[in-house]
């Protein structure tokens, strides 16, 4: 089993380099090419996508990843659980398509970039199409990883291809969105030749409500994880200039990149492996939680020193000198990649494995309302940099409020027992 694990976090590992480190070799290109104006108009559309995706996936990557991995020699089972998502999924992005319409013509900045959120918005449909979840449950991650990693290497090819002047810069998303419509659309048909005995059903209304219900609180929590993690992107957009939101997409990016570069194949590969050894045995459960827990810990905090005392470095490598004015908001967000580490273990590898999916949503609710409140008192009176603390403080409150909570749902689980 601990094979299989490492196996699978190798090829989510190449998944994300397909997310996130082609994306960061077309970026010192786009950068250079678009400027920080534009770059900032990218990042801005990018994570309004993010809104709509996550009510498109609904937080099935947890839920039905939780259902599948439970039993996963089951192929009835299984195939129900795909039906399921699949047509759950095909109602949730019809009413965010009629959503987003609505915001193209009511919300200011949508409406004024009207030609950008066009391009973007298929992306949602990508997303929507993805079945990571049932991979993940079977553990079979190898054909996520290879598919996704060829496509979104075609698609960074685009970008050096198509992206000549500063006006192109829409085409980025454009592209980005595409090839997240091949991988989704590619492994969607490809899952019933790699499965065997996968089929699809109808199935009633009722078991399409009953998923929804079921995934409530696993979506609202990663809605507002959404919130408090790209929040302040959405507050620059609306608040300060689009040189000022490139500037801050440009120190956040190097952020967000290392965190999910370090904690997105830890998710999807120590998930179902965790959960599986929850259900038989909790001791081993606890001691593979702690293994991981320190080396990630380790791992973070050396990251972290090395955007604290060479930030000027990077940022040049990547986006080049014309946004030097970033170092000092990516040193102040540095520490966050720590925060990360005790917050994802308490909450991903801990809540949610004990089931605690009501605890999960109060503790990110909690803190999305939260990063609301800073992240526009901090932008209003302080500019860039109120942005960058409050990014800090949002991520330290809720790695300590996470902790405390999984410790209290551990103690009681172990009382009970």
């Amino acid at each position: 089993m601990a094979k299989t694990l490492v196996k699978n976090i190798g090829y989510l590992t190449l998944s994300q380099a397909a997310n996130y480190i082609l994306p960061l070799i077309t970026i010192p290109y786009v950068t250079r090419v678009v400027g920080p104006d534009h770059y900032g108009l990218i990042e801005f559309g990018t994570v309004a996508m993010l809104y709509f995706s996550a009510v498109a996936i609904y937080g099935f990557n947890t839920t039905a990843t939780r259902k599948i991995s439970a039993n996963p020699t089951d192929v009835k089972h299984v195939s129900q659980v795909f039906s399921t998502v699949v047509l759950t999924r095909t109602v949730l992005f019809l009413a965010t398509t009629f959503i987003f319409t609505l915001c193209l013509f009511v919300i200011p900045v949508f409406n004024e970039q009207f030609k950008m959120m066009l391009f973007a918005y298929p992306i949602v449909l990508g997303w929507a199409l993805y079945p990571d979840f049932l991979f993940q449950g079977l553990q079979k991650l190898q054909f996520v990883a290879i598919s996704n990693f060829l496509i979104k290497a075609l698609a960074a090819a685009l970008i050096f291809i198509l992206i000549k002047n500063p006006e192109d810069f829409y085409l980025v998303l454009a592209i980005n969105a595409m090839a997240q419509i091949a991988v989704g659309v590619g492994l969607m048909l490809a899952s019933f030749r790699l499965v065997a005995g996968l089929n699809f059903t109808w199935m009633k209304m009722a078991a399409i409500k009953a998923q929804l219900k079921e995934g409530s609180y696993i979506f609202f929590s990663l809605f507002f994880t959404r919130i408090y993690t790209f929040g302040s992107i959405i507050f620059l957009g609306f608040m300060l200039s689009d040189y000022e939101l490139g500037l801050f997409a440009a120190g956040i990016k190097l952020i967000t990149v290392a965190q999910s570069f370090l904690f997105l194949p830890l998710f999807g590969a120590l998930f179902p492996y965790l959960s599986n050894l929850f259900a038989t045995d909790h001791i081993a459960y606890q001691k593979q939680f702690n293994k991981v827990l320190l080396l990630m810990l380790a791992i973070t905090a050396i990251s972290a020193l090395v955007l604290v005392f060479a930030p000027a470095t990077f940022i040049k490598l990547v986006f080049g000198e014309a946004y030097l004015a970033a170092v000092p908001m990516l040193q102040i967000m540095a520490p966050v990649l720590m925060a990360t580490a005790f917050s994802h273990f308490a909450m991903q590898q801990g809540l949610v494995i004990y089931h605690k999916d009501r605890s999960y949503l109060l503790v990110v609710v909690g803190i999305g309302f939260l990063s609301l409140l800073l992240n526009y008192t901090g932008i209003a009176f302080y500019g860039l940099t109120g942005a960058a603390w409050a990014k800090l403080f949002v991520e330290m409150a809720l790695a300590l409020t996470a902790w405390i909570v999984f410790l209290r749902v551990k103690k009681n689980h172990l009382a009970g027992q």
